[in-house]
């Protein structure tokens, strides 16, 4: 059937949120980093909260802009990581809202590198 009465509307918070579940399953992520003055300053404060880690905006022409800020575990390679983001997140984020991966643009900000100390 292609009865297309209505339109569906994706908001930037689910946008995020897309992006932002997808990021988290890319091996090496250890987490998301604070995007905003205000996250940080809540972070500084160790106020209880979660950091979005992920900025979208869309632009005039239809072009989605999408900035993920993550920390990565130490060991890995960094650009072999960033690029593995880039490529999956891009992917799943282009199956779930059937936008043209040529529509969409990711940029991959790393923010630190999460060592874990072991018991000695």
């Amino acid at each position: 059937m292609t009865d297309t009465k209505g339109k569906v509307v994706l908001s930037r918070n689910a946008m995020e949120e897309i992006l932002r579940l997808a990021t988290l399953n890319v091996y090496g992520v250890t987490g998301l980093a604070p995007v905003t003055f205000a996250e940080r300053f809540t972070r500084a404060l160790a106020l209880p909260s979660t950091p979005k880690g992920v900025d979208a905006q869309i632009r005039k022409d239809g072009t989605i802009v999408a900035t993920v800020h993550v920390r990565l575990q130490y060991g890995v390679r960094v650009s072999e990581v960033a690029r593995t983001i880039a490529s999956q997140v891009r992917y799943v984020f282009c199956s779930m809202t059937g936008i043209s991966q040529e529509k969409v643009e990711l940029n991959v900000v790393v923010w630190s590198i999460r060592v874990e100390h072991e018991n000695e």
